[in-house]
């Protein structure tokens, strides 16, 4: 199973949260949440996904916000929260496409 772009995007915002990049994590999380949403699609009916998917779109505005205050020169704590939650359930999701892929 080929590697999905969501998850190198995912990884590369995890990297700015945990380096204190807030900044950079939103923008990274703003596409990564973009192409998971599409790529994850085809495991809709596995598991909880459909259910992870439908949260994560739900999320989608809050996390557009969060990267347009990016580029505004930076992020409050309400959306830096917003940042870690939303990349939480983003990677909580990818997880689960793992465990229907048998990976």
């Amino acid at each position: 199973d080929a590697a999905l772009a969501c998850e190198e995007l995912a990884l590369r915002a995890r990297g700015d949260l945990d380096h204190g990049r807030p900044r950079e994590a939103a923008l990274q999380l703003a596409i990564a949440l973009d192409a998971g949403l599409a790529e994850l699609e085809v495991w809709r009916e596995q598991g909880g996904m459909a259910d992870r998917l439908e949260e994560l779109d739900d999320r989608r505005e809050a996390v557009a916000r969060a990267a347009r205050a990016a580029l505004q020169g930076g992020l409050d704590e309400e959306h830096a929260a917003e940042v870690e939650i939303v990349l939480g359930r983003l990677e909580a999701a990818l997880r689960e496409r793992q465990v229907a892929s048998g990976e």
